[in-house]
């Protein structure tokens, strides 16, 4: 049982497979199906004297599964992140569609990075050695085991700082022709005062910007490729610290 909720608690974390429109039940048999994998092959778990230390375990051993989920959550989160900073660059703030996969309203870049991103994490076999890093985590993290420290709150404050770069990264060339384009402009209003500047550098902004971004995709998919591939490691990492000293 124990097993099942630290897989439930992972896979509702987990980015694509904690979606809702991904079925309640499919999911359920997922973390099923994890624990009936990873079960035979750990040592027994230590008796439980009562009944509140039951429910003690099984909320430790949930907040251990959303803790490894949200370790890989954050790798997305970069993704959405630099798809949020090409939209504000690029005006297009009002053109919002559903996202398919996350099922909320997200502008267009966003879902065809966080798409994109989906598609790298299987293409490229990373959800096995999700899973693979998720059975280790019983090595470092063993059942009841779990305990909070202060370095883990370190850890995932500098992976959370780590968004903010990544996206910086991936959205360095269109952050870099907008930032010219409107430099461009600036100066054409200062030489030509009648010229409405505005609304003259709105679409060639939008343009400029959507072309580089079109072109840079394959850069794109190699940052976002190197980050999904740290996911296994910084699952280990987070369970190491959950493990204790």
């Amino acid at each position: 049982m124990s097993v099942f909720i630290r897989a439930g608690a992972f896979l509702l974390a987990l980015p694509v497979l904690s979606a809702s429109n991904l079925p309640t039940i499919v999911r359920t048999a997922l973390a099923a199906l994890i624990a009936a994998l990873v079960a035979p092959g750990l040592p027994p778990a230590p008796p439980i004297p009562d009944f509140w230390s039951s429910i003690g375990r099984m909320i430790s051993e949930a907040l251990v599964g959303l803790s490894l989920g949200f370790t890989a959550r954050l790798v997305f989160g970069a993704f959405e992140l630099a798809g949020q900073l090409v939209t504000s660059e690029l005006g297009l703030n009002m053109s919002a569609v559903l996202n398919p996969i996350a099922s909320v309203p997200q502008q267009a870049p966003g879902t065809i990075l966080y798409l994109l991103a989906a598609m790298l994490l299987f293409t490229l076999d990373l959800h096995h050695w999700l899973l693979a890093g998720f059975a280790r985590s019983y090595t470092l993290v063993p059942i009841g085991a779990a305990q909070l420290q202060e370095g883990l709150l370190e850890h995932l404050v500098r992976q959370s700082s780590q968004m903010f770069v990544v996206a910086l990264q991936m959205t360095a060339p269109v952050l870099s022709i907008t930032f010219t384009v409107t430099l461009v402009f600036a100066m054409l209003g200062r030489v030509v005062p009648q010229m409405d500047v505005f609304s003259a550098s709105f679409a060639i902004r939008i343009a400029a910007g959507l072309t580089v971004f079109g072109m840079t995709l394959p850069l794109v998919a190699e940052h976002m490729a190197n980050g999904l591939r740290r996911m296994p490691d910084d699952l280990i990492r987070v369970a190491q610290w959950l493990g204790g000293p």
